[in-house]
């Protein structure tokens, strides 16, 4: 494979990355800007990396020319929730106006490219009990700019499927986590706040927001792996959910987190971390993925939760 992946600087375009590297593919990415880590990235595993805004026509035009690849993973996004409800405008013209340039500029190259794009799991809306595990036909309801913006990705992508035969695959990501993600994840929020107490660098007190809610959580690094299998072995046009298939409580995962410390640690609800429109319950059904690429998740929350947290003590330890 020769891949291009934008974001490539991302969370998960980061594990992407490690995983394609692994297996012998070529990569390539983009990002806005030039960083010391990005040097570090490129130098490190000889990786060509674009610079330019995924709504730049010629940007996106010139790195694709240049490289030709044959699969691109569109990873570059505003991927908040909450700053979707600070900043909808840029929201909607990053995922949105980005996509469809993407797409755009890919439709015009003279060589075959398959490209994924990755969709979301709140594009569902809120699901009631007996509508979970959420299966890719149910009827899209997003009530948050975020996901309204990555619905419009996700029939922009079989638009380009059906009106110019491209070969434009779609994964919908339910939530992940994983070592190297930004604190802006949740569960890489609360592993950074457990660390530092642990460590005696903070109060032994955690903030949180709405602990009621389910979530299916799977590893970003079986997500990606997910990835790749839709678009080697899936079929273009048609959404897969990529997820665990089981829902936790997010107040039973933030106690697992306190165990791992040896210190008792207070709970304080941070109103300015609750959403203005929450979703209950958010779990999905694999069965579609599982059945056309025989992908499973095989990183248990268990794992996944103590490497945050070994990940997050390790870095601040080296801070310190």
């Amino acid at each position: 494979m020769k891949a291009f992946i934008t974001g490539i600087a991302g969370f998960a375009g980061r594990h992407l990355t490690a995983y394609l590297l692994n297996r012998g593919d070529e990569v390539a990415g983009m990002e806005p800007e030039d960083t010391e880590d990005l040097d570090l990235l490129a130098k490190a595993h000889d990786i060509k990396i674009y610079f330019g805004d995924i709504r730049d026509e010629k940007a996106i035009s010139k790195a694709l020319n240049q490289y030709k690849p044959d699969t691109i993973f569109h990873l570059a996004a505003q991927s908040s929730v909450r700053l979707s409800f600070e900043n909808p405008q840029e929201t909607f013209s990053v995922n949105m106006m980005g996509t469809l340039t993407l797409l755009e500029e890919a439709n015009k190259t003279d060589f075959p490219i398959k490209t994924l794009v990755i969709t979301s799991s709140e594009v569902y809306g809120p699901l009631t009990p007996d509508e979970v595990p959420v299966t890719e036909d149910h009827l899209l309801r997003p009530v948050n700019p975020y996901a309204v913006s990555k619905a419009a990705v996700d029939l922009l992508a079989y638009q380009y499927v059906k009106a110019y035969n491209q070969q434009v695959f779609i994964a919908r990501a339910f939530s992940h986590s994983g070592p190297w993600q930004k604190t802006v994840g949740v569960l890489s929020d609360w592993a950074f706040q457990i660390a530092k107490i642990d460590l005696g660098l903070s109060q032994p007190t955690i903030k949180v927001g709405n602990l009621n809610v389910r979530r299916d959580y799977a590893d970003v690094r079986d997500i990606v792996r997910g990835y790749v299998d839709i678009i080697e072995k899936g079929k273009p046009g048609e959404p897969y959910n990529v997820c665990s298939g089981i829902g936790y409580e997010l107040a039973e995962l933030l106690e697992k987190y306190r165990q791992f410390s040896s210190k008792k640690i207070n709970i304080v609800v941070d109103q300015s971390r609750m959403r203005p429109v929450d979703i209950p319950i958010l779990v999905g059904s694999n069965a579609k993925i599982k059945e056309d690429t025989g992908w499973s998740p095989n990183i248990s929350i268990d794992t996944t939760l103590k490497d945050i947290y070994d990940y997050w003590r390790e870095y601040l330890v080296e801070e310190v």
